[in-house]
Protein backbone atom coordinates (compact mmCIF):
# COMPACT_ATOMS: atom_id res chain seq x y z
CA UNK A 1 0.00 0.00 0.00
CA UNK A 2 1.28 3.47 -0.84
CA UNK A 3 1.58 5.99 2.05
CA UNK A 4 -0.77 8.55 0.50
CA UNK A 5 -3.68 6.09 0.64
CA UNK A 6 -3.01 5.32 4.29
CA UNK A 7 -2.77 8.99 5.27
CA UNK A 8 -5.89 9.93 3.36
CA UNK A 9 -7.98 7.26 5.02
CA UNK A 10 -6.44 7.56 8.47
CA UNK A 11 -6.98 11.27 9.17
CA UNK A 12 -10.60 11.11 10.48
CA UNK A 13 -9.95 8.05 12.65
CA UNK A 14 -7.23 9.85 14.57
CA UNK A 15 -9.71 12.61 15.28
CA UNK A 16 -12.30 10.09 16.46
CA UNK A 17 -10.02 8.44 18.98
CA UNK A 18 -8.82 11.71 20.43
CA UNK A 19 -11.92 13.89 20.38
CA UNK A 20 -14.62 11.57 21.47
CA UNK A 21 -14.26 12.01 25.22
CA UNK A 22 -13.95 15.53 26.58
CA UNK A 23 -17.22 17.52 26.64
CA UNK A 24 -17.04 21.25 26.17
CA UNK A 25 -18.07 23.52 29.06
CA UNK A 26 -21.46 25.22 28.92
CA UNK A 27 -23.10 27.41 31.53
CA UNK A 28 -26.62 26.34 32.53
CA UNK A 29 -26.34 23.40 30.15
CA UNK A 30 -25.49 19.77 30.80
CA UNK A 31 -22.91 18.31 28.44
CA UNK A 32 -23.05 15.12 26.45
CA UNK A 33 -19.89 13.02 26.28
CA UNK A 34 -19.33 13.78 22.61
CA UNK A 35 -16.67 16.38 21.90
CA UNK A 36 -17.59 18.86 19.21
CA UNK A 37 -15.13 18.52 16.36
CA UNK A 38 -14.70 14.76 16.67
CA UNK A 39 -14.98 14.34 12.90
CA UNK A 40 -13.04 16.62 10.58
CA UNK A 41 -11.28 16.07 7.27
CA UNK A 42 -12.35 12.80 5.62
CA UNK A 43 -15.06 12.31 8.25
CA UNK A 44 -16.48 9.37 6.31
CA UNK A 45 -13.25 7.44 5.73
CA UNK A 46 -11.97 4.42 7.62
CA UNK A 47 -8.21 3.66 7.73
CA UNK A 48 -6.86 0.49 6.06
CA UNK A 49 -6.75 -2.75 8.09
CA UNK A 50 -4.18 -2.69 10.89
CA UNK A 51 -3.54 -1.43 14.41
CA UNK A 52 -3.11 2.23 15.41
CA UNK A 53 -1.87 3.47 18.79
CA UNK A 54 -2.62 7.07 19.72
CA UNK A 55 -0.21 8.41 22.35
CA UNK A 56 0.00 11.01 23.51
CA UNK A 57 -3.12 13.03 22.80
CA UNK A 58 -4.01 16.48 24.08
CA UNK A 59 -7.20 18.49 23.78
CA UNK A 60 -7.67 21.93 25.35
CA UNK A 61 -10.80 24.10 25.33
CA UNK A 62 -10.73 27.68 26.65
CA UNK A 63 -13.34 30.39 26.90
CA UNK A 64 -14.20 33.62 28.68
CA UNK A 65 -17.63 34.15 27.14
CA UNK A 66 -21.09 32.72 27.82
CA UNK A 67 -23.97 33.53 25.48
CA UNK A 68 -27.67 33.57 26.33
CA UNK A 69 -30.43 32.24 24.08
CA UNK A 70 -30.43 35.48 22.06
CA UNK A 71 -26.65 35.62 21.64
CA UNK A 72 -26.02 38.28 24.26
CA UNK A 73 -22.93 37.96 26.47
CA UNK A 74 -23.72 37.12 30.08
CA UNK A 75 -22.00 39.32 32.71
CA UNK A 76 -20.33 36.45 34.60
CA UNK A 77 -16.78 35.24 35.16
CA UNK A 78 -16.37 32.57 32.47
CA UNK A 79 -12.59 32.47 32.20
CA UNK A 80 -11.93 28.71 32.19
CA UNK A 81 -9.73 26.12 30.52
CA UNK A 82 -10.56 22.41 30.27
CA UNK A 83 -8.12 19.76 29.08
CA UNK A 84 -8.02 16.11 28.07
CA UNK A 85 -4.95 13.87 27.97
CA UNK A 86 -4.62 10.17 27.37
CA UNK A 87 -4.10 7.35 24.88
CA UNK A 88 -6.18 5.14 22.63
CA UNK A 89 -6.07 2.19 20.27
CA UNK A 90 -7.95 1.46 17.05
CA UNK A 91 -7.90 -1.77 15.09
CA UNK A 92 -9.38 -2.35 11.66
CA UNK A 93 -9.68 -5.99 10.67
CA UNK A 94 -9.90 -7.65 7.26
CA UNK A 95 -13.25 -9.17 8.25
CA UNK A 96 -16.26 -7.71 6.47
CA UNK A 97 -19.74 -7.10 7.87
CA UNK A 98 -22.47 -6.00 5.45
CA UNK A 99 -19.71 -5.43 2.92
CA UNK A 100 -17.74 -3.05 5.15
CA UNK A 101 -14.48 -3.63 7.00
CA UNK A 102 -15.04 -4.24 10.72
CA UNK A 103 -13.04 -2.39 13.37
CA UNK A 104 -13.14 -1.27 17.00
CA UNK A 105 -11.46 1.28 19.25
CA UNK A 106 -10.93 2.18 22.92
CA UNK A 107 -9.82 5.35 24.70
CA UNK A 108 -8.52 5.73 28.27
CA UNK A 109 -7.91 9.26 29.48
CA UNK A 110 -7.60 11.77 32.25
CA UNK A 111 -9.04 15.25 32.36
CA UNK A 112 -8.46 18.56 34.05
CA UNK A 113 -11.36 20.84 34.95
CA UNK A 114 -14.28 18.61 33.97
CA UNK A 115 -17.10 21.11 33.65
CA UNK A 116 -20.48 19.49 34.22
CA UNK A 117 -22.30 22.48 32.77
CA UNK A 118 -24.16 23.81 35.80
CA UNK A 119 -21.19 25.61 37.41
CA UNK A 120 -18.94 27.60 35.10
CA UNK A 121 -16.15 28.01 37.70
CA UNK A 122 -15.83 24.36 38.78
CA UNK A 123 -12.20 23.23 38.99
CA UNK A 124 -11.88 19.72 40.46
CA UNK A 125 -8.32 19.26 39.21
CA UNK A 126 -6.93 16.38 37.19
CA UNK A 127 -8.14 12.81 37.45
CA UNK A 128 -9.29 9.72 35.58
CA UNK A 129 -12.30 10.50 33.43
CA UNK A 130 -14.91 8.45 31.57
CA UNK A 131 -13.74 5.85 29.05
CA UNK A 132 -14.82 5.34 25.47
CA UNK A 133 -15.40 2.02 23.72
CA UNK A 134 -16.47 1.79 20.07
CA UNK A 135 -17.29 -1.91 19.52
CA UNK A 136 -18.61 -1.37 15.99
CA UNK A 137 -16.75 0.54 13.27
CA UNK A 138 -17.70 -0.31 9.70
CA UNK A 139 -16.09 1.23 6.62
CA UNK A 140 -16.74 1.04 2.87
CA UNK A 141 -14.43 2.24 0.10
CA UNK A 142 -15.40 3.21 -3.45
CA UNK A 143 -13.47 4.80 -6.35
CA UNK A 144 -14.66 8.34 -5.61
CA UNK A 145 -16.14 8.04 -2.12
CA UNK A 146 -15.86 6.43 1.32
CA UNK A 147 -18.49 5.77 3.97
CA UNK A 148 -18.48 4.63 7.57
CA UNK A 149 -20.91 3.80 10.39
CA UNK A 150 -20.02 3.47 14.05
CA UNK A 151 -21.54 2.83 17.45
CA UNK A 152 -19.83 4.18 20.56
CA UNK A 153 -20.42 3.60 24.29
CA UNK A 154 -19.25 6.06 26.95
CA UNK A 155 -18.43 4.21 30.17
CA UNK A 156 -18.68 6.16 33.50
CA UNK A 157 -15.23 5.27 34.86
CA UNK A 158 -14.41 8.80 36.07
CA UNK A 159 -14.85 9.96 39.65
CA UNK A 160 -18.43 11.08 40.22
CA UNK A 161 -20.68 11.75 43.21
CA UNK A 162 -24.00 13.53 42.82
CA UNK A 163 -23.60 17.11 43.99
CA UNK A 164 -19.83 16.88 44.53
CA UNK A 165 -17.51 19.68 43.47
CA UNK A 166 -14.57 17.47 42.45
CA UNK A 167 -16.10 15.20 39.80
CA UNK A 168 -13.86 14.18 36.90
CA UNK A 169 -16.50 11.96 35.26
CA UNK A 170 -20.11 12.47 34.29
CA UNK A 171 -21.77 9.69 36.26
CA UNK A 172 -23.81 8.46 33.28
CA UNK A 173 -23.72 6.01 30.41
CA UNK A 174 -23.72 7.50 26.93
CA UNK A 175 -24.50 6.04 23.52
CA UNK A 176 -23.65 7.46 20.12
CA UNK A 177 -24.58 6.43 16.59
CA UNK A 178 -22.72 8.10 13.73
CA UNK A 179 -22.71 7.90 9.93
CA UNK A 180 -20.30 9.72 7.64
CA UNK A 181 -19.28 10.08 4.03
CA UNK A 182 -16.26 11.41 2.15
CA UNK A 183 -16.46 12.52 -1.49
CA UNK A 184 -13.29 12.85 -3.56
CA UNK A 185 -13.61 15.89 -5.78
CA UNK A 186 -10.94 14.85 -8.30
CA UNK A 187 -10.22 11.59 -10.06
CA UNK A 188 -6.85 11.22 -8.32
CA UNK A 189 -8.60 11.69 -4.93
CA UNK A 190 -6.38 14.61 -3.97
CA UNK A 191 -9.19 16.95 -2.92
CA UNK A 192 -12.08 15.91 -0.73
CA UNK A 193 -15.17 17.04 1.19
CA UNK A 194 -16.69 15.13 4.08
CA UNK A 195 -19.59 15.23 6.52
CA UNK A 196 -20.53 13.07 9.51
CA UNK A 197 -23.77 13.15 11.51
CA UNK A 198 -23.92 11.73 15.02
CA UNK A 199 -26.63 11.39 17.68
CA UNK A 200 -26.01 11.18 21.45
CA UNK A 201 -28.29 9.59 24.03
CA UNK A 202 -27.57 9.43 27.77
CA UNK A 203 -28.81 7.62 30.87
CA UNK A 204 -29.74 9.51 34.04
CA UNK A 205 -26.82 10.62 36.17
CA UNK A 206 -25.89 8.31 39.04
CA UNK A 207 -28.11 8.69 42.16
CA UNK A 208 -30.08 11.44 40.47
CA UNK A 209 -33.07 12.15 38.24
CA UNK A 210 -30.96 14.54 36.18
CA UNK A 211 -30.70 13.58 32.51
CA UNK A 212 -28.72 15.30 29.76
CA UNK A 213 -30.74 16.15 26.66
CA UNK A 214 -30.16 14.27 23.41
CA UNK A 215 -27.87 16.01 20.94
CA UNK A 216 -27.07 16.04 17.23
CA UNK A 217 -23.68 16.91 15.74
CA UNK A 218 -22.88 17.73 12.11
CA UNK A 219 -19.11 17.78 11.48
CA UNK A 220 -16.67 17.53 8.63
CA UNK A 221 -14.26 19.43 6.47
CA UNK A 222 -12.86 20.28 3.03
CA UNK A 223 -9.20 19.77 2.20
CA UNK A 224 -6.46 18.31 0.05
CA UNK A 225 -3.45 15.95 0.14
CA UNK A 226 0.06 17.14 -0.77
CA UNK A 227 3.72 16.00 -0.70
CA UNK A 228 2.74 12.70 -2.33
CA UNK A 229 0.10 12.17 0.33
CA UNK A 230 2.40 12.90 3.27
CA UNK A 231 0.52 16.08 4.20
CA UNK A 232 -3.22 16.69 4.51
CA UNK A 233 -4.51 20.22 5.16
CA UNK A 234 -7.93 21.79 5.11
CA UNK A 235 -10.74 23.55 6.93
CA UNK A 236 -12.85 21.64 9.45
CA UNK A 237 -16.13 22.62 11.11
CA UNK A 238 -18.75 21.52 13.61
CA UNK A 239 -22.39 22.42 14.15
CA UNK A 240 -23.84 20.98 17.37
CA UNK A 241 -27.22 21.41 19.05
CA UNK A 242 -29.53 19.81 21.59
CA UNK A 243 -32.59 17.96 20.29
CA UNK A 244 -34.27 17.75 23.71
CA UNK A 245 -33.97 19.82 26.86
CA UNK A 246 -31.92 18.82 29.87
CA UNK A 247 -33.92 17.46 32.79
CA UNK A 248 -32.29 18.82 35.96
CA UNK A 249 -33.37 17.36 39.31
CA UNK A 250 -34.88 20.01 41.57
CA UNK A 251 -35.40 22.50 38.76
CA UNK A 252 -39.05 22.94 37.66
CA UNK A 253 -39.69 22.03 34.03
CA UNK A 254 -40.77 25.57 33.23
CA UNK A 255 -37.31 26.79 34.29
CA UNK A 256 -35.33 24.25 32.28
CA UNK A 257 -32.57 25.94 30.23
CA UNK A 258 -32.93 26.53 26.52
CA UNK A 259 -31.38 24.00 24.12
CA UNK A 260 -27.83 25.15 23.38
CA UNK A 261 -26.22 25.27 19.92
CA UNK A 262 -22.81 26.23 18.58
CA UNK A 263 -20.93 26.49 15.28
CA UNK A 264 -17.15 26.52 14.80
CA UNK A 265 -14.51 26.16 12.11
CA UNK A 266 -10.74 26.16 11.81
CA UNK A 267 -7.63 24.63 10.20
CA UNK A 268 -6.65 20.96 10.40
CA UNK A 269 -3.26 19.47 9.48
CA UNK A 270 -1.97 15.88 9.44
CA UNK A 271 1.68 15.07 8.71
CA UNK A 272 3.11 11.60 8.12
CA UNK A 273 6.00 10.62 10.44
CA UNK A 274 8.43 8.88 8.11
CA UNK A 275 12.12 8.01 7.86
CA UNK A 276 14.11 6.10 5.26
CA UNK A 277 11.09 5.14 3.13
CA UNK A 278 9.12 3.90 6.16
CA UNK A 279 5.98 5.48 7.65
CA UNK A 280 5.80 5.07 11.42
CA UNK A 281 2.83 7.23 12.27
CA UNK A 282 1.11 10.58 11.97
CA UNK A 283 0.86 13.89 13.78
CA UNK A 284 -2.45 15.74 13.68
CA UNK A 285 -3.22 19.27 14.88
CA UNK A 286 -6.39 21.31 14.58
CA UNK A 287 -7.91 24.44 16.07
CA UNK A 288 -11.54 25.59 16.17
CA UNK A 289 -12.95 29.08 16.65
CA UNK A 290 -16.55 29.07 17.79
CA UNK A 291 -18.11 31.80 15.67
CA UNK A 292 -21.71 31.29 16.83
CA UNK A 293 -23.13 30.17 20.18
CA UNK A 294 -26.47 30.28 21.98
CA UNK A 295 -27.22 29.21 25.57
CA UNK A 296 -23.63 28.15 26.16
CA UNK A 297 -19.97 29.09 26.06
CA UNK A 298 -18.18 30.53 23.04
CA UNK A 299 -14.45 29.91 22.86
CA UNK A 300 -11.72 27.96 21.08
CA UNK A 301 -10.39 24.41 21.07
CA UNK A 302 -6.93 23.03 20.26
CA UNK A 303 -6.14 19.40 19.50
CA UNK A 304 -2.80 17.62 19.09
CA UNK A 305 -2.20 13.87 18.79
CA UNK A 306 0.51 11.51 17.66
CA UNK A 307 -0.45 8.10 16.30
CA UNK A 308 1.73 5.13 15.45
CA UNK A 309 1.17 2.06 13.29
CA UNK A 310 1.74 -1.23 15.10
CA UNK A 311 3.39 -2.37 11.87
CA UNK A 312 5.33 0.44 10.17
CA UNK A 313 4.56 0.86 6.48
CA UNK A 314 7.31 0.48 3.89
CA UNK A 315 6.98 3.06 1.11
CA UNK A 316 6.89 1.55 -2.35
CA UNK A 317 9.49 3.19 -4.59
CA UNK A 318 9.65 2.99 -8.39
Amino acid sequence: MRPHRLLRAFTPYLSLVAFVLLPLPASAQLNTQHVKGTFGLKAGSQPPPGGYVVAPLLYVYSTDTVRNRDGGKLPINADITAGLFGAGYTHVTTKKVLGGFYGYSVLLAGANNRIQGTEIDSNPGAGITDSVVAPVLLGWHFPRADAQVQYTVYVPTGRYTDGAANNTGFGMWGHEVAIGGTTYLTENRQYHAATAVSFNFQSKKEDSETKVGNAMNIEGGVGGDFLKGGLTVGLSYYWSFKLTQDQIEGLPQILQPDKNRVFALGPEVTLALARKNTVYGFLTAKYFWETYARSGTQGGAFFLAASFLTKPLKIQTP
